[in-house]
């Protein structure tokens, strides 16, 4: 294996390979908002489903040209499905990131034993901070978000401290910890252009993203949490994988003229997760500046 074979500098390059992992011991439990309002509507998963919405992504994923990677699953690990928060790819390499819940952290090691170690740039090593909240919105511009929860003020500081040091524009969005990750919230889904819970967002974040020349298509708070509507995944020349039942965001994504690939995924939703969480862009095709 060669050094630095993985490599990503936007949301929004076109995707060649992901990270996932297979949800074989994939369960629900009380450590989100969104699985905890599931189940105590009495909601459980359905196994056959889940497996079947699994493949009907890795399709979507595979017929737009991307090579699918995979962790191995482990029990004891519920939520290794949600790729996207153990390590993150960057243009200087791959960072491990540092995971907030106990149940979680197992998962740092299955990163390890995926990548070669000189593939490694970075281990985070102050406070949490988990890949959903990290957003590359294209070269030299990088959003973390804070909740304070799965991403905490030390956590985004120490990665962003990285990228500074490089030169890049970088900016922490803060936000209440019950929206889990910043992906819950916001995502890019082609260059200058992202969905967002407009109402989640402070006035001031939503000025920086104007001055950057991104431009924002509105998402409902239900839609944010009650379907995981931000959680999109861009896949390059205006392609997006979105799930099927988000279906006013997935029209309004079209009369943009993007091209949307819509998988059935609510028995990931449900339990807090989508496309955006169950997916770790390992190369992008790289996002030239204007």
């Amino acid at each position: 294996m060669v050094a630095n074979r993985w490599f990503i500098d936007s949301e929004t390059g076109d995707l060649a390979d992901v990270l996932l992992c297979a949800p074989d011991y994939y369960s629900w439990i009380p450590s989100n908002d969104i699985a905890i309002q599931s189940m105590a509507n009495g909601i459980t998963i359905d196994r056959a489903a889940l497996k079947a919405q699994f493949g009907e992504l890795v399709g979507a994923l595979e017929g737009a040209g991307a090579s699918c990677h995979y962790l191995t699953p482990k029990e004891n690990m519920p939520y290794e499905v949600y790729t996207r928060d153990s390590s993150q790819t960057t243009p200087f390499g791959t960072v491990v990131t540092h995971l907030s819940r106990s149940e979680r952290r197992p998962e740092e090691g299955q990163v390890r034993a995926f990548y070669n170690p000189d593939e490694i740039w970075k281990t985070c090593t102050r406070g949490n901070i988990e890949g959903g909240d990290i957003h590359f919105i294209r070269p030299g511009l990088l959003a973390v978000g804070v909740s304070g929860g799965r991403t905490d003020e030390a956590g985004a500081a120490e990665f962003i401290s990285w990228f500074e040091e490089a030169g890049w524009t970088c900016r922490m969005i803060r936000f209440p910890e019950h929206f889990l990750h910043l992906d819950v919230i916001f995502t890019m889904v082609a260059d200058d252009l992202a969905i967002a819970a407009v109402d989640v967002l402070s006035d001031e974040d939503l000025e920086w993203f104007r001055q950057q020349g991104i431009r924002l298509l509105p998402v409902s708070y239900k839609e944010a949490m009650r379907d995981m509507g931000c959680n999109v995944l861009a896949l390059g020349r205006g392609r997006i994988i979105s799930p099927r039942h988000s279906a006013r965001i997935n029209q309004m994504l079209r009369a943009e003229g993007l091209t949307v690939l819509d998988p059935e995924l609510d028995q990931f939703s449900q339990g807090g997760g989508s496309v955006h969480c169950m997916t770790m862009p390992l190369r992008r095709k790289p996002l030239h500046s204007a």
